[in-house]
């Protein structure tokens, strides 16, 4: 009965959410002039749901008092709902990685990532040692209506092996601030930019904070990375694609990577959350704009503590730690990066450091080929604007994506 009213009260709120925002809209105009008033209600709607209260904040003084796995149930109920794909743009298939059968050498691979490396190597250990079911990690292989495949091959598309020689694929890394989202929550975006690309997109569910703090999702992506090596792929013709969180991943995942000398084919990056440490002057610029909001640093349950350290106080240490680049990769050295195309909304909360980060790529590399770093920021869009589909600047940011990984 409990569960029974707060839905009727969410419905009750979100019904008046849209009629003030109806209103709003149609007496004082559209909050930006590229708004539809669908976009400015469906904004309005996912800002009041995921917005809370200062005085429902705890504090570091009550921090011993949070059930964190509470609070990975109560982020599952306003998890993003599963999208779909018409046969037109695609098909797709649930499959798994057994992370058994993907070789690991986490003395060579993480050996020079300091505490991080430590931690990747613990987890890497864990897997080998654990006793009775081994793990999985679930993705989905998107296979875009768009592949061209020699006349001659007759093979299955939706294996995770590559279907002629020099085959690129893409590595995508959802986002949700790492407490949210699947492959099925961004199967809608993943298989139209798959299709752009004419290139298949595999799309993996790592795990999630705060009952898997970092860096248990890089661990995931690497292992899916190393998957695909080992399946057959060159690490060359791997692109590796995100958005928000997912970009963060995508970086640190590049980053780690660059460290052992293993070069991919290119990045994008969609709305990447690239900074864990600082609040930039966008965050209350844009704030009422975009429907991304949440408390500050000093709040517990900020998604940046609950991804690195979930239960741990705030102090000079941990920002330190925080500020290492497998964790806010804005703070990279991105000399002779791989190619890469970021895109961001021009209203959103973190443009501020999504354009400190790409400054930071193209300083280190100012003698760079015309069009192998490019940044995209579109007027009046707010934080993974392309995941709203029916959007004209969504479509034509994705056909862009498309069409740069498709020249990488």
């Amino acid at each position: 009965m409990p569960e029974l009213f707060a839905k009727a009260a969410l419905i009750i709120s979100m019904a008046a959410v849209a009629t003030q925002s109806t209103l709003s809209y149609y007496i004082k105009g559209p909050r930006c002039p590229k708004w539809p008033l669908w976009f400015q209600v469906h904004r309005d709607a996912i800002h009041r749901a995921i917005r809370t209260k200062p005085k429902s904040q705890p504090t570091d003084e009550t921090i011993d008092q949070i059930d964190f796995e509470q609070v990975a149930a109560d982020n599952l109920k306003w998890d993003l709902p599963a999208s779909d794909i018409s046969s037109d743009i695609g098909t797709y298939r649930k499959s798994a990685i057994q992370v058994s059968d993907v070789p690991i050498d986490a003395a060579s691979a993480f050996a020079h990532c300091g505490l991080a490396g430590t931690k990747l190597a613990a987890l890497t250990a864990a897997d080998r040692t654990e006793d009775g079911c081994l793990r999985k990690i679930p993705y989905e292989v998107t296979v875009p209506a768009s592949l061209q495949l020699p006349a001659a091959e007759d093979t299955d598309t939706f294996a995770s092996t590559p279907l002629f020689p020099g085959e690129r694929i893409i590595l995508y890394l959802h986002g949700g601030a790492y407490k949210l989202g699947s492959a099925a929550s961004h199967r809608g975006l993943t298989g139209r930019i798959a299709n752009h690309a004419g290139l298949r997109c595999i799309t993996i569910d790592y795990r999630l904070a705060p009952l898997h703090p970092f860096p248990a999702q890089l661990h995931d992506a690497y292992i899916a990375f190393m998957y695909l090596v080992s399946r057959g792929f060159a690490p060359t013709d791997i692109v590796i694609a995100g958005d928000s969180a997912g970009g963060n991943l995508s970086l640190a995942l590049t980053v780690l990577l660059r460290k052992a000398s293993i070069s991919v084919r290119g990045l994008l990056l969609l709305s990447p959350w690239s900074d864990l440490t600082t609040e930039r002057p966008s965050l209350k610029r844009n704030a009422k704009f975009d429907f991304l909001c949440a408390p500050p640093l000093a709040s517990p349950l900020n998604p940046a503590r609950t991804f690195y350290a979930p239960g741990r106080k705030l102090s000079a240490e941990m920002l330190d730690e925080m500020a290492y680049p497998l964790v806010s990769p804005v703070y990279a050295d991105f000399v002779d990066f791989p190619p890469t195309l970021v895109q961001a909304g021009e209203k959103e909360i973190i443009v501020d450091e999504i354009s400190q980060l790409f400054e930071n790529i193209a300083a280190a590399n100012p003698h760079a080929n015309h069009g192998r770093y490019v940044y995209e920021c579109y007027a009046d869009m707010i934080h993974v604007f392309q995941q709203f589909l029916n959007l004209p600047d969504a479509q034509q940011a994705i056909a862009r994506a498309g069409a740069f990984i498709k020249a990488l």
